[in-house]
C-alpha cells in the first residue's frame, strides 16, 4: 500500500469521549472509525490487524480438529424460549419482522448451534467433534465503554463441541486450554494471560477465563501463590482479616436519620468501619425470607450466597416485606429482636467479632456493640457469601492473594446438558439406547484482542504492535525533495513486495509532510520496522533501519536489506 493511496489518514487531536487508550490509538491512526457508543467501523488498517488475529485464531483451532462455520446473526424467538433464555439474557436484542414475528440478534449461538447439530448426529459413531465460527455478535449493553474492549457489536469466534460421555468432555476442556494458550502465545500476551477459574453459572461449579493482567481491565483476579490459581473476583473463596478482640461493651441504641455509606456510619458512631455490618433481605423459594448479614466494608456475593442456600432463584427483598417482616425500614433492619421467620446467614468476617453495629429493627436506630451470645444468638456456622476484596486470604491455604486487573480475551465453559435436553438432543449409545449429550462452548473476543494488544503495547508516541498482526511488517519513508531517492524507494518497495512483505510505503511529496510527519505517524501506527530511504543514505549505499519498539536505528547495505527484514 502507499501512503498517498490509503483510504484513512492519522489525527493529531484526541477523540472526544474516549477515555480508553485503546480507542484514543485507533481513532487517531486510522484503524476505526467510531459510529455511536460501542459500535466501530474497522477501516483498511484495523481490518488488516483484524484478520490477521482472526487468521491466528482460525489456525489454532483448525489444528485441533474444529471445523469452521458460519451461521446466521438472527436467531429466532422459538429457540431462545426453548432454552428459557429469551426473557432472562438481558443484553438480548429483540427485533420484529414486517411478519410479525420476533427475532434475536445473537449475543451467543447455543440455540442456532445445538438443533442444526443435531439435525446430522444420531449415533455416538458420529461424535465427538467441534464446530466454530468467526462472527459479529450483538450485546445490548446498559453502558458501552473501553472503547473496543467492551461494545455492542463484537466479532467473536465461538466455538461448540459435542461428547457422548464426561470422560471424553473432560479431556477435550482441558486440551482447548492448550489451543487458547497457544494461541495467545503467538499474539505475544502468553506470559501475562492466565487462566481463571470463574462462575459456572447454571451448568457447572467452575468456569475457566483467559484473563490479560493490566491496569485498565474492568475484572479483577486473584491469585493464590502456594496453590499458583486465579480466582474471579466473583467467586474467589475468600476469608477477612481478623479483627482484634475487645472488651465487651454495653449495648446502645443510637438514633441516626439519613445516614448513607459505611464510612459515614463509623463515623458518626464512632467506630471503625470494620465493626458496621450491612444485612441485606431476599426472598426465596414461596416467600422464605433470607438476612445476609456481612462486615460493613465488605458486599454480598449473590453467587456465594445461592450455592449456601441451594437455590438458583434469589431476589432482593421489597421495601414493604422488609417492613412487614421486620418492622422496621430498611437501612435500620439488622439482626437485633429478628423474628425466627427470618433465615439468617451470616458471612465469616463476622466470626470473632464483637462490639459490633447493626440495625436494630426499629426505624432510625442502629445498635452499637453488639455481641453474639449475650445480644443475638451465636451462630452455628458462619459462610463466605461476601465478594473478595484484597488484603483478604484463601482460607485453604491461608495466603493472602495477589489482586490485579485484567482484560478478558478469552473464555471455556462446560454447558453440560443445558442445551441438549432443552431441544431434546440425544444420540443412539452403543448399547443401542439413547445417550445424552454433553456440551463445551468456547469464545475469543477478536476485537477484544485488538483491544487489548494496544492497551498492553503502546508508548507515549503510539502503539507497538506485536509483529504477528501488525498491519504492514515494514514502514517505508522516502524523505527528499529529490526525484531520484522516489525512484530508487519505488524500487525497493517492488523488491520488498516481491519476497512477500508487506509495506506501507509513505510516497506523500507535499510540503507540508516533511520527516518530522512521516516519523510521527510511523509511531503512531506501530509498524515493527522504519526503513529510511534520503539523499544521505542514496550518497552512502545503504539505508537507515529503526526498530519501532526500541528506537534503535542501523545503517543497513541495501543489497543486505532483505536479510535484516
Amino acid at each position: 500500500m502507499k501512503y498517498s493511496q490509503l483510504f484513512t489518514k492519522t489525527q493529531r487531536e484526541l477523540p472526544a469521549q474516549e477515555d480508553a487508550k485503546n480507542a484514543e490509538l485507533l481513532l487517531r491512526g486510522g484503524f476505526i472509525r467510531k459510529e455511536l457508543a460501542g459500535v466501530y467501523s474497522y477501516l483498511p488498517l484495523g481490518l488488516r490487524v483484524l484478520r490477521k488475529i482472526s487468521q491466528i485464531v482460525r489456525e489454532e483451532m483448525d489444528q485441533a480438529g474444529c471445523q469452521e462455520v458460519l451461521m446466521p446473526a438472527i436467531a429466532k424467538k422459538e429457540s431462545w424460549e426453548q432454552t428459557g433464555r429469551w426473557e432472562t439474557v438481558d443484553v438480548l436484542y429483540k427485533l420484529e419482522m414486517a411478519n410479525g414475528k420476533h427475532v434475536a440478534l445473537s449475543p451467543t449461538h447455543e440455540e442456532v448451534v445445538t438443533p442444526m447439530a443435531q439435525s446430522f448426529s444420531r449415533s455416538y459413531k458420529d461424535f465427538p467433534y467441534c464446530i466454530y465460527q468467526i462472527q459479529n455478535k450483538f450485546r445490548n449493553e446498559p453502558r458501552a465503554k473501553s472503547g473496543i474492549l467492551r461494545g455492542r457489536e463484537f466479532l467473536m469466534k465461538d466455538a461448540y463441541s459435542f461428547h457422548t460421555s464426561q470422560e471424553d468432555f473432560d479431556a477435550y476442556y482441558e486440551n482447548m486450554k492448550d489451543v487458547y494458550k497457544k494461541v495467545y502465545d503467538r499474539l505475544g500476551l502468553g506470559d501475562i494471560t492466565h487462566i481463571v477459574a470463574a462462575s459456572g453459572g447454571d451448568f457447572s461449579q467452575y468456569s475457566h477465563e483467559f484473563q490479560t493482567l493490566n491496569e485498565v481491565g474492568e475484572d479483577k483476579v486473584f491469585y493464590d501463590t502456594k496453590q499458583n490459581i486465579y480466582y474471579n473476583q466473583e467467586i474467589a473463596p475468600s476469608q477477612a482479616p481478623a479483627l482484634e478482640s475487645q472488651e465487651p461493651l454495653p449495648s446502645e441504641d443510637v438514633k441516626g436519620e439519613n445516614i448513607i455509606g459505611v464510612q459515614a456510619l463509623s463515623e458518626f458512631l464512632g467506630i471503625p468501619e470494620e465493626r458496621t455490618t450491612k444485612t441485606l433481605f431476599y426472598e426465596m423459594n414461596e416467600g422464605v425470607m433470607i438476612a445476609a448479614v456481612i462486615r460493613g466494608t465488605y458486599d454480598v456475593n449473590e453467587i456465594k450466597l445461592k450455592e449456601v442456600l441451594g437455590c438458583k432463584n434469589l431476589k432482593l427483598a421489597d421495601k414493604a416485606l422488609v417492613k412487614k417482616i421486620t418492622g422496621s425500614e430498611i437501612g435500620y433492619a439488622g439482626l437485633v429482636n429478628l423474628p425466627d421467620s427470618v433465615r439468617v446467614v451470616i458471612d465469616d468476617s463476622m466470626q470473632g467479632v464483637n462490639n459490633f453495629e447493626c440495625g436494630s429493627n426499629k426505624t432510625h436506630y442502629h445498635t452499637k456493640n453488639v455481641n453474639f451470645g449475650r445480644d443475638i444468638p451465636e451462630p452455628d456456622q458462619f459462610y463466605d457469601i461476601k465478594t473478595a476484596q484484597k488484603g483478604d486470604l484463601n482460607p485453604e491455604t491461608g495466603e493472602v492473594y495477589q489482586v490485579s486487573n485484567a482484560i478478558e480475551v478469552g473464555n471455556i465453559f462446560p454447558l453440560s446438558k443445558k442445551f441438549s435436553e432443552a431441544f431434546g438432543f440425544k444420540a443412539t449409545g452403543e448399547d443401542g439406547k439413547p445417550t445424552p449429550i454433553l456440551m463445551g462452548c468456547y469464545g475469543i473476543g477478536i476485537s477484544r484482542l485488538m483491544g487489548t494488544l494496544v492497551e498492553v503495547f503502546h508508548d507515549d508516541k503510539g502503539i507497538l504492535w506485536p509483529k504477528s498482526v501488525a498491519p504492514f511488517q515494514v514502514y517505508l519513508a522516502a524523505i527528499s525533495k529529490n526525484d531520484a531517492v522516489y525512484t530508487e524507494a519505488e524500487k525497493l518497495y517492488k523488491e520488498l513486495q516481491d519476497a512477500g512483505i508487506e509495506v506501507l510505503y509513505d510516497d506523500r511529496r507535499e510540503k507540508k509532510v516533511g520527516p518530522g510527519q512521516k516519523f510521527s505517524d510511523h509511531e503512531l501506527l506501530g509498524i515493527p520496522v522504519r526503513i529510511v530511504m534520503s539523499e544521505k543514505t542514496e550518497e552512502k549505499g545503504i539505508v537507515e533501519l529503526v526498530n519501532r519498539e526500541t528506537g534503535e536505528a542501523q545503517e543497513i547495505q541495501k543489497s543486505d536489506i532483505l536479510k535484516h527484514v
